[in-house]
């Protein structure tokens, strides 16, 4: 029997498993913020969950460039340490993975009851394409499956931080006001917790409105129960999100060739996915010249397990194992 720690480690919350010989129990999930370190999360949650047997290893997925077994998360200040964190708990061996990596290497073993397709529902992916993942959340992490003769491997990207275009002249006029206050408009400056914040304060100034700070559950609440201007505000930001994020889904689907399918990850759109359905997402995914037929067959969808990263840690551990 093999006993492992599997954790999903963002820039707000880290969630964490312990899988016993391939069977996930359950999740405890802490706030990054309240505890120093890594070290001092994992002590928590293993007194917490009252693990008595010893683990063989750890599978840790973080939010941020992995570079010789170390992570600093790009929007918290842990740093986490491969050897640092296998000598504090006396594990044998600990690896550490991009999040997106881990959510990108589950795709292929994601049951379909566990997305929810947006657009055409008839599309199909095309067998052994690469498949694209992106991830609104704190941040905008993007990811891509690779399929070829040694097997399956996940390239990961700074996408996220890439230049936004406008698609139409209001949202050029909204990318504008956001260059007053950042010298680089990026992708993640609006397809984000924060940046939907950015798209109601922007959209507000176009109306010659200065607004009070909000946070990003706020904004979607107000979308779908406010009123007067907060609500006309809100709801803009999140019709304005959701079509840009068509928008970089389908460049990103070009750039790859991401005929395999893409998904929508992190954990943004899920608290409104039916409006997700019914927005200009999927117009503006295949709003690309002569390429839209290319773009009209990529099936689009939102992932809608609880942890998907747990999940796509599993099947890596489970192959890391195998061989």
């Amino acid at each position: 029997m093999t006993n492992l720690l599997l954790a999903d480690i963002g820039g707000t919350y880290a969630s964490f498993a312990i899988s016993r010989d391939g069977i996930v129990g359950p999740t405890t999930t802490v706030e990054v913020a309240a505890h120093r370190t890594p070290i001092e999360a994992i002590r928590d949650v293993l007194a917490r969950q009252s693990h008595r047997t010893s683990l063989d290893g750890a599978f840790l997925a973080a939010a941020g460039t992995v570079q010789g077994g170390r992570c600093a998360l790009t929007n918290a200040a842990w740093i986490l340490d491969e050897s640092e964190i296998a000598h504090a708990f006396g594990w044998p061996w600990v690896r550490l993975v991009n999040d997106l990596e881990a959510v990108a290497a589950g795709l292929p073993h994601l049951p379909r009851a566990q997305t929810r397709a947006i657009g055409h529902d008839t599309n199909r992916p095309l067998p052994g394409a690469p498949q694209l993942l992106l991830s609104p959340g704190t941040g905008l992490g993007m990811a891509c499956l690779l399929s070829g003769p040694a097997g399956l491997s996940v390239v990961t990207s700074e996408g996220g931080h890439a230049s936004l275009a406008g698609i139409d002249a209001e949202t050029d006029r909204i990318i504008a006001v956001l260059r007053r206050s950042h010298e680089h408009v990026s992708a993640e400056h609006v397809l984000s917790g924060a940046g939907l914040v950015r798209l109601y304060r922007a959209i507000a100034l176009l109306d010659g409105k200065e607004v009070a700070p909000v946070e990003a559950a706020q904004v979607t609440a107000r979308a779908f129960g406010g009123q007067g201007d907060e609500g006309k505000w809100s709801r803009a930001a999140v019709d304005t999100f959701c079509a840009l994020l068509g928008a970089v889904a389908g460049d990103c689907a070009l750039t790859f060739g991401a005929q395999g399918g893409v998904f929508i990850g992190g954990g943004i759109v899920p608290r409104f996915i039916d409006h997700v359905a019914r927005s200009r997402f999927r117009a503006a995914f295949e709003a690309k010249g002569r390429l839209r037929p290319y773009l009209a067959r990529i099936p689009t969808a939102v992932i809608v397990h609880p942890n998907p990263a747990v999940f796509g840690l599993m099947n890596l551990a489970n192959e890391i194992l195998r061989r």
